[in-house]
Order: structure tokens, then C-alpha cells, then sequence
């Protein structure tokens, strides 16, 4: 047996908008962006980046690889830093 619900349809207020922001960015951030943007683009081009990414690899790679040997230096660096860390009370 179904039932029917009946069903009215509102029509919903629309939320107010608010005025756009000005588009135009001053000056000195326009050139902080730049330099910044610029830098960015330097690094990912250097042997540095390509060194890191390296890393990264290879520790994904030993982690998937040795997962409980991993495990056992995670632990033990965060029981080190723990004890180093402690605050006396």
C-alpha cells in the first residue's frame, strides 16, 4: 500500500550579495607576489628540489618496504622527542 505525501513547493529567498571587492591588487603586493611566485618556480628547477624529491621516494619506498622496522624508528624517535620534550610539573 503507498502512500502519497503531498508536497508544496516555496520558493526560496535569495541570500543577499555582497558588492564585489575592488579586482585592482596594489602595487606592493603585486610585486611581493612576483618575487615570491619567481623564487618558487628557481627552487622546483634546481638539483635541491630534485634532491628532496628523491628522499621522498626513497622514504616511501623503505616504508612500504620495511613497514615494521619503520614502525620501531617512529616509535622510538617519538619516545626520544617525548623525553627531550617533557615538561616538568
Amino acid at each position: 500500500m503507498e502512500h502519497q505525501i503531498p508536497v508544496t513547493h516555496m520558493e526560496q529567498e535569495q541570500p543577499e550579495t555582497k558588492p564585489a571587492a575592488p579586482q585592482e591588487i596594489p602595487e606592493p603586493i603585486r610585486e611581493i607576489s612576483e618575487k615570491v611566485a619567481s623564487t618558487v618556480r628557481e627552487f622546483k628547477e634546481s638539483k635541491t628540489y630534485e634532491k628532496i624529491v628523491e628522499g621522498k621516494e626513497y622514504a616511501r619506498d623503505y616504508i612500504q618496504n620495511n613497514p615494521l622496522i619503520s614502525f620501531g624508528y617512529a616509535l622510538g624517535a617519538g619516545v626520544l622527542l617525548g623525553f627531550i620534550l617533557k615538561r616538568n610539573k
